[in-house]
């Protein structure tokens, strides 16, 4: 039986940011990134809450080098979604929203994002990423001087 799209989409935005979490702080192993890779479709497009678009082929490396970036804030770095909700599914498309935040030694930042998934049975949640487009929500963008990862 063929698992509900909308339920696998949901699921993918909570466990990439766990892999997430795990990625920064070093505690997912190097060889791990396949993990992030393998979801991402070739045709990806992100646009940051800063507005800057960056597709598949410039988000890879850039992501892959923050491996263990916060290693040394690792109990005082958090990342996690809130209010997942699928919103609509189209044959093999789901479009999914959700809050994703942020705790980085005190600092709590937040967004919104959308994010439209294909289906996709050999992706490491059944789905891939096609686009995604975040915001800040109102008061919870970082100070000025703070830099949270993926930030943009």
């Amino acid at each position: 039986m063929t698992q509900d799209l909308a339920a696998l989409a949901v699921e993918e935005a909570h466990d990439l940011h766990r892999f997430l979490q795990d990625w920064l702080t070093g505690d997912r192993p190097r060889d791990g990134f396949a993990r992030f890779a393998d979801a991402m479709a070739p045709e990806l497009e992100v646009t940051s809450p800063l507005g800057t678009a960056t597709g598949r082929d410039a988000l890879l490396p850039e992501f892959e080098g923050l491996h263990g970036a916060l290693a040394a804030q690792r109990d005082a770095f958090r990342i996690w979604v809130e209010n997942a909700e699928c919103r609509q599914v189209f044959g093999d498309v789901a479009l999914v929203t959700y809050e994703e935040w942020h705790a980085l030694e005190g600092a709590t930042s937040a967004r919104r994002s959308t994010v439209l998934y294909r289906r996709a049975p050999d992706a490491p949640g059944g789905v891939r990423w096609l686009h995604v487009h975040e915001t800040w929500l109102p008061g919870l963008a970082p100070a000025a001087g703070e830099r949270f990862p993926e930030q943009g």
